[in-house]
């Protein structure tokens, strides 16, 4: 409707500059069709100007590559530019830490070989991950409200989670962690917690069993436990291998 309004707007000047009209209506479709119609037009900085924000806008609205995509072709040296290509990147980031998959890592890396260096870094680690990943076998998570003071009698007063992970393949782990993600009721993350399985060191002190490398055949259990969840978390959580590494062969 606001397209046709637009189209309406400019058929109905018979002559004459209408950019007050144009930005009454305030669309892509105005601006372009504006600049087409006053190409030498006192108001075609103006128009570029807001048209290359209303792309930009769209991209952040649609969420999607082929709209970042769009607003680069039509403004490849735009005021905005070094922002599209940042947030860009981010999205394609977020996008395929949401997909987690080998595929989806592989693209982010293929686009951008020399992303921020976190991200880099974080995609890296998890095409290793893929890389092992059909020789890991992830158990769906575990459950249940216990005292964090392991109390019998005590008050229920945290949540213990676990998560059984074996490896079948012929190598020997010498780290392996799991992210586990609190998930909101349209299963979307609300926060993350990454703890070893197994690691001969960790930001923070590790029980010693967890420093001894993980042989091929071996199951294990991952568990962590907290008093402490994120608001509007509807009790279903996510759990992935989020980083690996082996013992190198002497």
């Amino acid at each position: 409707m606001r397209t046709f309004t637009a189209l309406l707007l400019l058929a109905s000047v018979g002559c004459g500059d209408n950019f007050q009209q144009v930005q009454s209506v305030d669309t892509i479709e105005a601006y372009e069709q504006y600049l087409v119609e006053y190409p030498d037009g006192r108001f075609v900085l103006q128009a570029n100007s807001r048209l290359e924000s209303l792309y930009l806008d769209k991209a952040r609205a649609e969420k999607s590559l082929e709209s970042y995509d769009a607003y680069l072709e039509r403004f490849p040296e735009g005021a905005l530019k070094t922002k599209a290509l940042e947030e860009r990147e981010e999205f394609l980031f977020d996008w395929a830490k949401a997909e987690n998959t080998a595929a989806s890592w592989d693209t982010f890396l293929g686009e951008y070989p020399k992303a921020q260096k976190d991200r880099r870094s974080h995609a890296k680690r998890m095409v290793a991950v893929h890389a092992y990943l059909p020789n890991l076998d992830v158990a769906a998570p575990s459950m249940e409200q216990i005292n964090l003071a392991e109390d019998p009698e005590g008050p229920l007063n945290g949540w213990g989670f676990q998560v059984m992970v074996t490896n079948n393949g012929d190598k020997t782990i010498e780290s392996l962690s799991i992210t586990m993600e609190y998930l909101d009721g349209d299963g979307r993350p609300l926060e993350a917690k990454e703890w070893p399985l197994v690691a001969p060191y960790w930001s923070t002190p590790v029980e010693e069993e967890r420093k001894v490398p993980m042989k091929p055949g071996e199951t294990r259990p991952w568990d962590w436990s907290t008093g402490s969840v994120p608001e509007g978390w509807s009790r279903r959580i996510r759990a992935y291998p989020s980083r690996i590494a082996f013992v190198k062969a002497e």
